[in-house]
């Protein structure tokens, strides 16, 4: 789980070569596209394989997954083939779309993509 709160800690990312270089793009044009304008410093969220619910919400500060996980209210969710994007206001998280994925939360990213017909399909 990688909590970007700072101008600082988003360059580190953007430099970090053990990141995947699609979610450096993603990161890297949100910042620039978020940033213009904005008195503060938008926050980023990656949340990847291995991160626990609790994990997750402690870092978001609320509780989008898990047990007491409420439905979000979400800008929008957008799907980048290997992540997905939450937008909450200025604040973007970015999910792994991976079997390594806690399963709330991706189950919350594809099922905004899932239709019934999608399903019928399978």
């Amino acid at each position: 789980m990688l909590s970007l709160k700072t101008c600082a800690a988003v360059a580190d990312a953007l430099h970090d070569t053990d990141l995947d270089p699609g979610l450096r793009e993603l990161i890297r044009l949100r910042a620039r596209q978020l940033h213009a304008g904005l008195k503060s410093h938008p926050w980023f969220f990656v949340i990847q394989g291995g991160d626990t619910a609790e994990v997750i919400n402690c870092a978001l500060g609320f509780p989008i997954t898990g047990d007491h996980a409420e439905p979000p209210s979400s800008d929008w969710i957008q799907d980048h083939g290997f992540w997905f994007e939450i937008a909450f206001g200025h604040t973007r998280i970015f999910v792994e779309n991976g079997p390594g994925t806690e399963l709330g939360i991706h189950y919350l990213c594809l099922a905004h993509f899932w239709t019934d017909a999608d399903e019928r399909r399978a």
